[in-house]
């Protein structure tokens, strides 16, 4: 006993092929010209017509990221080549958790949960800061920004 010898028990029903004569005649059902009454025609669900309009709505599906270079890098979605993704922390967040003077770092951070990973790179910013605040921070191996550095750095 071969496996090219082997057939089914069960009756297999064959598609149904139209445009070959009998009751489903002249168009078979497809309407006149075009595209969908063509054989083997396959539209992309994405397709509107020619309209970038699913495009213009934000929509981040129809963009095709083919090998953009850095130089176009407002083609690529995600990050762009050479430019570093920060975790951004407001510095009202640092300040109501750590006591003035305290030294933050990594470390710190993520024993205060205000970060979950070691791996991230952290920028402190600050960002809608109504209030100043009157503490003092000593930060290691952390981006800051200019703000930051100015007011609340020791």
């Amino acid at each position: 006993m071969h496996i090219h010898t082997l057939s089914s028990n069960l009756s297999q029903k064959s598609r149904k092929r139209i445009g070959r004569g009998g009751k489903r005649g002249t168009y078979s059902g497809k309407g006149q010209k075009g595209q969908k009454s063509r054989s083997g025609s396959k539209i992309s669900p994405l397709f509107t017509g020619g309209s970038a309009a699913l495009a213009g709505q934000g929509s981040r599906i129809i963009h095709k990221r083919r090998g953009q270079s850095p130089v176009q890098g407002h083609h690529r979605i995600g990050n762009v080549k050479g430019k570093v993704a920060y975790k951004v922390i407001n510095i009202e967040s640092i300040a109501n958790i750590f006591d003035n003077k305290a030294v933050i770092n990594i470390e710190a951070l993520v024993d205060s949960k205000l970060v979950s990973s070691r791996n991230v790179k952290i920028k402190v910013l600050a960002k809608n800061t109504g209030d100043i605040i009157n503490k003092k921070f000593t930060f290691e191996n952390l981006a800051i920004s200019k703000t930051v550095q100015d007011l609340y750095s020791i």
